[in-house]
């Protein structure tokens, strides 16, 4: 059976007669202002009008495209939510019913679009008032969607909550006026041209001559006078009963019908009733389908009245029919539920709705609670068994509250035992998943006094649940294993077992199993043949293959589960915003994840949320923690551990815990990280993953402890990699980190593998293999400055400071030292980077260092921070140095200012200090030399060079420096060139080590006397 097409414009759209001066003003205003309200009377032209404005518009490049949805027959915020994104194409999965608006908005707020709301006089419009405050509040940039509400009534005055948002906000409103004489002379013209035939022509024919006939016709046409309802009545009485009754049917199914199953019920003469009723505009055709247009509905309705038992009689025949054909045809189960409603069979509905479970599943939510509550008001008898039925639906839906709601209104009724039963587990339910387990738990104990016979696993699997809830995941484990005969042959309850199973296993991190049960519970639910599992089934599924680092397999879980489909089913739109920012948090896409990921945290502001805000507080201080955002990484903390330390909820502490030894890691709090660590590994929670941090994060040398799956497995070797780095097991740390590598680069987890390339980075460098180490300082910096890595981006910066340092280039370790500080947030800043700048001359700034020490234990491994008391220069590299410490390279020679000493390899001799000054002068000059005039001006200080009087005293000091020389190095330290210039001979490496930082009359070399 063919759904609605609500979000279609209506009719075929026609050449617009006399509003040429109408469509430019609405133009105007349509571009002038994001909220239009066009109003005028039924059959005046607005949807006309609205569409040729709105299509010429757009394609004249100057409003968004247009999208149209028909909000006939919209009761609630819910139906404007689904008419909505059908209009855009983005079919929405069931949304709680606190977040019906909130979700409108993100929905247009993601769309650049000129959206017309048409038949908008009986909508929601407090949620339509709720939308318009949200989306186009007043004094704010335009929103991306505009929006014209097209209605018969004049919506912006009409209803208080709209009323007081178009006082203030950016609104107009614009009454279509009725056409002129001469207009109304064209349009005649232009229908008589398409009938073939005049308006007295159509009399003549009418009244077959009869002169009394047409004296009466052309009295009716004044008695209608300008108001179309009038008209309207007088079309539908004149209609023969074949029409009448085509009429009737389409007003009742509220939905497009095919030609052939309306003939089948409303015999031979149907197809001259359509075309009759479609000479007269009271119903579409496209292709084989008909139906009443939705303007018409509501004026239809107010003449004709309720539809005769006949006639539903008629549409239950003809949607059975249909369901015969098409078991899992949604409109037509519903259309038959609501026919055998009104006629009075409430249990046969209901076991209709039962029996047809995939149709069911694929029910628009919105449909299936008007059905629902349609037999829960029609008949009391079965009013009962229908809200049980549409709170069932409701949980699998996700949306707690409006389930609570319901079986709120069950609660002061009398219910015989069995359907108290039902009610007692329903409720008990649906506090389970809210979070709330000492009110589950009254729920359970008074199903268990009203049990009846042989009808205890759901109540068992309750108080499993439960258990889980409170940490005893042993425990409800052996209770949900020992139910799986029970189970096996009734797939819903199967379903929901493992679906607990599963969901023990990811609150323990234990991801491989996690995704197994959720299989099986996907499976027990196909079994029965329900199109839509529990809402938790892809909720564990997606976060295991997150856990597993199957990250692609994640993504196309979420993507199925959220995209558009015929069935509207999947995860509701603020979780699978949670889980597109948890899928962009395990690739390493940390800024966006957090971009993405925080406004949805925000918003789950209610208990009902407490267990899905705790573990999203714990993915966003993960994320918080890589950015560097340490401050924000403990507030996400706080708030789950806020949720953790509420009575039976103890499942959530441990993993608090270890996102507390994590942060207090990444602030350099070893000691208490490691506490914190056994802390969490202190009762029966068995995280593979906080086993391997709590090893990594232990002082003692003890072997890894075993990981079980492979992503398991890589961390593992990534923290061992670290752990060996920190300990000075350099060969190790390198080892482990090739053995991470290509499982992270597989998988795609960028943040990993930026990691390990840190680790890669500073094992090579310390090894002494920079051309190593600084392919992966590359990579490592690259992954951290696309994704924030903020921490990892100022470490990199460390080993390439290191790097440069080890190779005398201290400019460049002054730059690095330099980026790292003015890069890290105030957060990062330690004493231990303030001290390593201090020793490299960069200048902090009048910034403080932070109390925490996020770098010290890097800083330290690096030694950028340890003493400076010397510096040694050979060529253009320069070395900071401590007291004994030697440069990380061998000279022949190195001259010692301070002690006035010359070395070579293991021997030293003292030098006069013209002997120093002349060697350093030399050192200093490199390849360049200098020449004898240079070496008088720079080591006697002479101001004038007189070659008969002042060349002897240089050849004779250089002779005596050679001389002296010649005891520690066995070739000539310096020779003189063809040129004339004295220069360190070539192959002799001479450094100079003089006290770091000079003293002001030690900057420059000396002059002595010439004496």
């Amino acid at each position: 059976m063919p759904g609605s097409d609500a979000f279609a414009w209506n009719g075929a759209g026609c050449e617009l007669i006399g509003r040429e001066r109408v469509a430019a003003q609405l133009a105007e205003l349509i571009r002038a202002h994001p909220v239009v309200a066009v109003v005028g009377p039924l059959g005046i032209g607005k949807t006309a009008l609205v569409r040729e404005v709105v299509e010429r518009e757009a394609a004249a490049g100057r409003v968004p495209p247009a999208a149209h949805a028909s909000l006939a027959g919209v009761e609630s915020a819910r139906g404007l939510l689904e008419r909505t994104g059908r209009a855009l194409r983005r079919r929405y999965p069931p949304v709680e019913s606190s977040r019906l608006v909130p979700a409108l908005c993100t929905l247009l707020g993601s769309a650049a679009c000129t959206l017309v709301w048409d038949d908008a006089e009986d909508a929601a419009l407090d949620a339509i008032a709720a939308v318009l405050e949200a989306t186009a509040p007043a004094g704010r940039a335009r929103p991306r969607c505009r929006i014209v509400i097209v209605s018969r009534e004049p919506v912006l005055s009409r209803q208080g909550a709209v009323r007081a948002w178009a006082e203030h906000g950016d609104a107009a409103s614009f009454e279509v006026p009725p056409l002129d004489a001469a207009a109304c002379r064209d349009l005649i013209a232009a229908l008589e041209h398409r009938r073939g035939r005049s308006l007295q022509d159509e009399a003549i024919r009418a009244s077959g001559g009869n002169p009394l006939a047409l004296q009466l016709a052309v009295l009716a046409g004044r008695a209608a006078g300008s108001d179309p309802m009038v008209g309207l009545g007088h079309a539908i009485g004149a209609l023969p009963s074949e029409a009448r009754k085509i009429l009737f049917v389409l007003l009742a199914a509220e939905t497009a019908l095919r030609d052939v199953d309306l003939a089948a019920v409303c015999g031979e003469r149907t197809e001259g009733g359509l075309l009759l009723l479609s000479r007269r505009a009271l119903v579409a055709r496209e292709g084989d389908r008909v139906s009443l247009a939705p303007p018409m509905i509501g004026p239809v309705r107010s003449l004709v009245g309720a539809p005769a038992p006949d006639i539903w009689e008629a549409l239950e025949y003809l949607a059975r029919r249909a369901l015969g054909a098409a078991p899992d045809d949604p409109e037509a189960l519903l259309l038959a539920c609501r026919a055998s409603a009104q006629r009075g069979h409430a249990p046969e509905a209901l076991a209709l709705l039962r029996g047809h479970v995939a149709a069911r599943a694929s029910a628009s939510p919105a449909a299936l609670e008007r059905a629902l509550g349609d037999i829960a008001r029609g008949e009391p008898a079965a009013a009962n068994d229908a809200l049980l039925a549409l709170a069932r639906e409701q949980l699998r839906w996700g949306d707690f509250e409006a389930a609570r709601r319901t079986l709120c209104g069950l609660a002061g009724r009398e219910l015989p035992a069995p359907l108290e039963y039902r009610r007692c587990i329903l409720g008990a339910e649906a506090l389970v998943r809210a979070g709330e387990p000492a009110n589950a738990t009254q729920e359970l104990e008074r199903a268990r006094s009203v049990k009846p016979a042989g009808a205890g696993i759901a109540l068992e699997e309750g108080l499993a649940d439960l258990a889980i809830l409170r940490g005893d995941l042993h425990g409800a484990r052996r209770t949900l294993l020992r139910l799986a005969r029970r189970t096996l042959s009734v797939p819903s309850l199967e379903g929901r077992r493992a679906v607990s199973l599963g969901f023990s296993y990811l609150l323990e991190e234990r991801h491989d199993r996690a995704l197994a049960w959720a299989r099986k519970a996907r499976e027990a639910y196909r079994r029965r043949g329900d199109a839509a599992v529990d809402i938790l089934v892809p909720i564990v599924e997606i976060a295991a293959l997150m856990g597993l680092d199957q990250i692609d397999r994640a993504s196309e879980v979420a993507a199925r589960e959220t995209r558009s489909s015929r069935d509207d089913r999947g995860l509701a739109e603020g979780t699978a915003i949670l889980f597109r920012a948890g899928i962009l948090f395990r690739r390493g896409e940390m800024k966006e994840a957090m971009r993405m990921g925080e406004p949805a945290f925000r918003a789950l502001d209610r208990r009902a949320d407490r267990i899905l805000r705790a573990r999203v507080g714990h993915y966003l201080a993960r994320c918080a923690i890589g950015l560097g955002q340490l401050e924000r990484a403990e507030e996400f903390t706080r708030i789950a551990a806020g949720i953790a330390a509420e009575p039976g909820l103890g499942v959530l502490r441990p993993m608090c815990e270890m996102d507390f030894a994590l942060l207090c890691e990444a602030r350099g709090e070893r000691a208490e990280a490691a506490e914190r660590s056994r802390r969490a590994l202190s009762g029966a929670w068995r995280s593979p993953l906080a086993r391997i941090e709590a090893w990594a994060l232990d002082a003692q040398d003890a072997p890894p402890p075993p990981s079980g799956f492979r992503a398991a497995h890589a961390y593992a070797w990534l923290r061992s990699a670290e752990r060996a780095l920190e300990r000075g097991d350099l060969a190790q740390a390198e080892t482990a980190a090739a053995r991470a590598e290509p499982w992270y680069r597989r998988a795609g987890a960028l943040y990993e593998l930026a990691r390990v390339q840190l680790v890669r980075s500073e094992a090579c460098a310390r090894l002494g293999r920079p051309e190593d180490a600084l392919p992966a300082i590359a990579t490592c910096t690259s992954l951290a400055e696309r994704n924030g890595y903020l921490p990892l981006l100022i470490q990199a910066h460390l080993v390439r400071a290191f790097v440069a340092e080890r190779a005398g280039d201290v400019q460049t370790c002054a730059a690095e030292l330099g980026s790292a500080w003015t890069r890290a947030a105030s957060e990062l800043r330690d004493e231990a980077l303030r001290r390593a700048c201090a020793r490299a001359g960069v200048s902090a700034g009048p910034s403080t260092a932070g109390a925490i020490r996020p770098l010290a234990a890097r800083i330290s491994r690096l030694g950028l921070d340890r003493p400076a008391r010397c510096i040694t220069r050979q060529g253009g590299r320069t070395w900071i140095l401590d007291a004994g410490e030697e440069p990380p390279a061998h000279f022949d020679l190195t001259l010692a200012l301070d002690p006035g000493r010359v070395r070579a390899d293991q021997t030293e001799l003292p030098l006069s200090p013209q002997q120093r000054q002349i060697l350093e002068h030399l050192a200093c000059a490199g390849a360049a030399g200098m020449s004898v005039e240079d070496l008088y001006r720079q080591v006697w200080g002479g101001t004038e060079y007189h070659p008969l009087r002042h060349r002897n005293s240089v050849y004779v000091a250089l002779a005596r420096l050679r001389e002296s020389l010649g005891a520690v190095l066995a070739r000539d330290a310096f020779i003189d060139g063809p040129d004339g210039r004295y220069r360190i001979a070539p192959g002799v490496r001479l450094a100079v080590r003089r006290s770091w930082p000079p003293g002001e009359a030690e900057s420059e070399p000396r002059a002595v006397s010439a004496k």
